[in-house]
C-alpha cells in the first residue's frame, strides 16, 4: 500500500494535542483500536491525537497511514496551481504538494494553535506554503482570493450532518475554488 510518510515532527504534547510515533503494537489505546478497525499494516506512523478529559481519553485525528493516503487520493491528479488546504494535521499532504512542480502556492488554514505549535516548524514545506491560523468555517476569505484546488480535511459542526456540511462549505468557497473535495465527501456526492 502507498502512503505519504511524514518525518521530522518530534513527539510531544501542547495543550490538548499530541504527536506520537505509533506502530501496530505501540501507541495510545485509541490508536491500537483504530489499527484493527482500519486494517493498518505494520510500520511506524506519525499520529496526531486530540485529548479529552482528565482520564487521558484521546482520539487519533490524523496520521500518515495508507488509509489516510487513500482518503486523500482525490488530490493525486489535481495537485496543480494554487491549492487551499483546510486542516494542517501532521502535514501529510504537504509531502506530495512540495514534490509537485505544478503547484504554485499552498494556503493551509488551521484553527488550533496547539497543532500549529506541534507541527508547522517541522513539517515539509517551502516558500510556496502559507499558514493561516483561523477556522475554515468562519475565516473571512481575503478579497481577490482564488484557488484551483481545495481539500477540506475538517470536521463538521456538532449539529450538522455530512451533506449539510458539504453544502455549507461549497456555498462559502464555490466562488473561490475551481475543484474541491474533502474527507468523506465521496460518500455524499461521488467527488
Amino acid at each position: 500500500m502507498t502512503r505519504w510518510q511524514v518525518s521530522g515532527i518530534p513527539e510531544g504534547r501542547v495543550g490538548r494535542f499530541s504527536i506520537m510515533y505509533c506502530t501496530t503494537h505501540r501507541g495510545h489505546p485509541s490508536w491500537l483500536s483504530y489499527i484493527d478497525y482500519a486494517n493498518i499494516p505494520s510500520g511506524t506512523y506519525t499520529v496526531l491525537f486530540e485529548h479529552f478529559g482528565q482520564n487521558d481519553s484521546a482520539l487519533n485525528i490524523m496520521q500518515d497511514t495508507p488509509r489516510e493516503y487513500e482518503e486523500h487520493s482525490w488530490m493525486l491528479d489535481k495537485m496543480s496551481g494554487d491549492v487551499l488546504i483546510a486542516g494542517l494535521g501532521v502535514g501529510m499532504v504537504n509531502v506530495p504538494l512540495l514534490a509537485s512542480d505544478d503547484v504554485t502556492s499552498v494556503t493551509i488554514v488551521e484553527k488550533n494553535q496547539d497543532v500549529i505549535d506541534l507541527v508547522w516548524d517541522h513539517c515539509a514545506k517551502d516558500d510556496r506554503f502559507t499558514l493561516v491560523h483561523d477556522d475554515i468555517n468562519t475565516w473571512e476569505i481575503p478579497e481577490g482570493s482564488s484557488w484551483d484546488v481545495a481539500w477540506f480535511d475538517t470536521w463538521m459542526t456538532y449539529d450538522e450532518l455530512l451533506p449539510e456540511y458539504i453544502t455549507r462549505i461549497q456555498n462559502k468557497y464555490g466562488d473561490y475554488v475551481e475543484q474541491m473535495s474533502g474527507w468523506h465527501w465521496e460518500e455524499v456526492n461521488g467527488s
